[in-house]
């Protein structure tokens, strides 16, 4: 029996469709395999905290000539990250590469995503904000911004194509890896880190409007006596 051409035209589609989809997973493997790896120690746990940082040396020395850095950020020892209901959307995994120029030598473009225990990402890539000066350049993740997330959240690392400027007579000399949420809005360091936080930590806004209300009572009590 022949095949009409109407079974042709939608087997052939069929084939360019898983060969489209064949090269896009080697693609996106192949890339996420030829990364750097970077080890980033997370300090002790369990940590509540919106503020870590850590530095490595695993770049420094590269050239700016425009070219794509695939990293790969793991955290040691097991530990990982968890983004509470109460930390800030606009948490931050900052990269910041200091070189030897002066001034602003030029910004970091490309995006980046987490990704879980088994390395597979918990979202599509985003596109990374940047910032130059100082012969320093940094380069921004916030993944809850986009509103894909669901947390509470646990992530073992982050995946970052960078694309560094052209600047060839400019290198890198040091580079920092850091984690930062607004104040009163943190983030877990885990393993033993609560399931969730709900509510952001206003006992410090609270602490400092008891003590200004006690100071004008006893101002008032003064007051009062004096007449």
């Amino acid at each position: 029996m022949q095949a009409t051409s109407s079974q042709l035209i939608n087997s052939a589609r069929f084939r360019i469709l898983v060969f489209t989809l064949l090269i896009a997973c080697l693609q996106f493997y192949t890339g996420h395999a030829g990364a750097t790896s970077i080890n980033v120690g997370l300090g002790a746990s369990p940590n509540i905290t919106s503020d870590h940082g850590a530095s490595f040396t695993d770049i420094a020395g590269t050239a700016l000539q425009g070219q794509t850095l695939s990293l790969d950020f793991f955290f040691l020892n097991g530990k990982f990250v968890r983004l509470f209901s109460a930390t800030s959307n606009t948490f931050d995994i900052l990269i910041t590469l200091q070189t030897n120029g002066a001034g602003q030598v030029g910004f970091l473009d490309g995006t980046g995503y987490l990704f879980d225990q088994q390395g597979n990402p918990l979202d599509a890539p985003q596109m990374l904000g940047s910032a130059s000066g100082n012969g320093s350049m940094a380069a921004g993740l916030l993944p809850l911004l986009a509103g894909g997330l669901q947390r509470p959240l646990d992530f073992f690392g982050v995946h970052f194509d960078l694309i560094l400027p052209n600047n060839p007579s400019i290198a890198i000399t040091s580079s920092d890896f850091g984690l930062l949420s607004d104040p009163g809005a943190p983030f877990g360091i885990g393993p033993g880190v609560p399931r969730d936080i709900t509510t952001p930590d206003t006992g410090s806004s609270f602490t400092l409007l008891c003590l200004g209300s006690l100071g004008l009572m006893l101002v008032r009590m003064r007051l009062t006596r004096a007449s």
